[in-house]
């Protein structure tokens, strides 16, 4: 209960920070995410007579598979949104996840206030996995878009008798099976016979009864063991530095290695093994940070580091390469319009700790991005420093100001320190010819550069230089072609350009 009172009350002091004018309710399950094929202002607009409780009449939900859901939204603008994992009724919170409602026509009602929420419509059974094969008392929920067909995905079961239970308003019944995986569950009587396992996903249709149990796959296991990867096994055992997979065949992971040390035989090697047993394939290989795997061989790791790691299982073909990271957000220029390389590149010399000599903010949320891609990225709740939390959905709130930065992507600690920037001045500076075939000159107007770095689009800096004066040159004949970020910085601050090599 107190837990539930502190989070109300922070609730209504963020949302008391704002005058909402309008809020609408948006999404794809009701006509589309706000972007520039659907500009603002909002479509469904709740009406309001005291600037808190707010009401419409009609909104017909259709629910889409890809990016779907919906959310409530202030004032034609993200900066202040609710959502919830609850429906038809909920608390929704600031910046929270979208929700998902079943398919209809419903009257809404929100407390702008406490984020009460309800959509009235037609009942919505609720349908729950119960019975000894479930360990948990409170039964599994399923998810439905329709209201006849429910989904309970990646479930782990028991050995034991299964039912649906099925809730509408006061009514409550439990149907089960004879049969195990498929079936119909039409009888009160029965259970279903689980086999225990995982499951990925378990469906049920309640017209007909009909459902089916779905077993998730078993692939074999793969993991990087060695004296460079924490130390050779000794079986028996199970190993660390498991990697995951989706189909048995693409593996991937990320992993903290040690180099090969000349002065202790043996360090710095490893190799990738399947089932934790040196009976089952193993593979090994030459060369490092990639290659085709050699069964005999062990792989001598060159450069110790944290690594992203991919390992293809058919082929045995692996790569090891140190993530890249970058500051994105409204507070950091804006969001990334995909594919595209972000700007604000951090760098590295380890794979684990990342910096940014100088970037400057604006007042807004940010997040740290991964590889150009959404597929790891860091938020979190504070600012100038926290702990960020691996693919949440909380924003960084940014404050306006110039900083240097850290990032720790495996315990996800970060930190921005302000930087003394009063009198740089980013538009005195030139970066000519861009693209270059040899040479890029820099030229500030107003002070002396102190140094030059060269980042590449993975973050890894290829090229250093301190030339302390107005004008430089970097020689750029030996890298590849390809994109590059160039830091310059002088003694109040720094600014990074985008710079061609072709």
């Amino acid at each position: 209960m107190k837990t539930k009172l502190l989070s109300l009350l922070l609730f209504f002091v963020l949302s008391m920070g704002y005058s909402q004018t309008s809020i609408a309710i948006v999404g794809a399950d009701v006509g589309g995410w706000p972007d520039a094929a659907n500009p603002v202002p909002d479509t469904h607009v709740m009406t309001t007579t005291d600037g808190i409780h707010w009401t419409l009449d009609a909104i017909e939900i259709i629910p889409v598979a890809v990016d779907g859901g919906l959310k409530f939204r202030a004032d034609n603008a993200w900066t202040l949104n609710w959502g919830s994992d609850a429906f038809p009724t909920g608390i929704a919170v600031l910046n929270g996840p979208n929700i998902h409602g079943v398919g209809a026509i419903y009257s809404v009602t929100f407390n702008s206030v406490t984020g009460e929420f309800h959509f009235e419509g037609p009942p919505v059974p609720v349908v729950k996995i119960i019975g000894a094969a479930v360990e948990s008392a409170d039964g599994i929920a399923m998810t439905t878009s329709d209201a006849v067909n429910y989904t309970a995905s990646n479930v782990t079961l028991l050995t034991g008798g299964a039912q649906f239970n099925i809730a509408v308003d006061a009514e409550n019944v439990s149907y089960g099976g004879t049969t195990f995986p498929e079936g119909e569950a039409t009888d009160e009587g029965v259970t279903i016979p689980v086999v225990a396992g995982t499951y990925t996903t378990v469906t049920y249709n309640i017209n007909d009864g009909v459902y089916v149990f779905t077993a998730a796959p078993v692939y074999p296991s793969i993991a990087l063991v060695g004296s460079g990867a924490g130390g050779w096994p000794v079986d028996p055992q199970i190993d660390a530095n498991v990697l995951t997979t989706a189909d048995g065949e693409t593996y991937t992971g990320v992993v903290t290695l040690t180099a090969v040390d000349p002065a202790i035989d043996g360090s710095g090697e490893i190799k990738f093994r399947s089932n934790n047993d040196w009976n089952q394939p193993n593979w090994g290989g030459g060369s490092f940070p990639a290659g085709p795997t050699v069964p005999a061989d062990n792989i001598f790791v060159t450069t110790a580091g944290t690594y992203d790691v991919v390992f293809t299982r058919s082929t045995g073909a692996y790569t090891f390469s140190m993530a890249s990271f970058a500051i994105v957000g409204d507070g950091a220029g804006g969001w990334p319009n995909d594919p595209q390389i972000d700007a604000n590149q951090m760098t590295t010399t380890d794979g684990a700790n990342y910096t940014l000599a100088s970037v400057t903010l604006t007042d807004g949320p940010i997040k740290f991005r991964a590889n150009n891609a959404w597929t790891m990225n860091f938020g979190g709740t504070a600012f100038p420093s926290g702990t960020g939390v691996a693919n949440s959905n909380d924003n960084i709130p940014a404050t306006a100001g110039t900083y240097s930065v850290s990032l720790n992507r495996l315990t996800g600690a970060y930190s921005f320190a302000t930087l003394a920037t009063a009198n740089f001045d980013k538009a005195a500076f030139k970066a000519y010819p861009n693209p270059t075939h040899n040479n890029w000159n820099f030229d500030s107007a107003k002070e002396n550069i102190e140094t030059i770095q060269i980042v590449d689009v993975l973050g890894k800096t290829v090229l250093n230089i301190a030339p302390n004066a107005a004008s430089a040159s970097v020689d750029a004949s030996a890298l590849n072609n390809g994109v590059y970020f160039a830091r310059i910085a002088t003694a109040t601050g720094s600014k990074t350009v985008k710079v061609v090599k072709n």
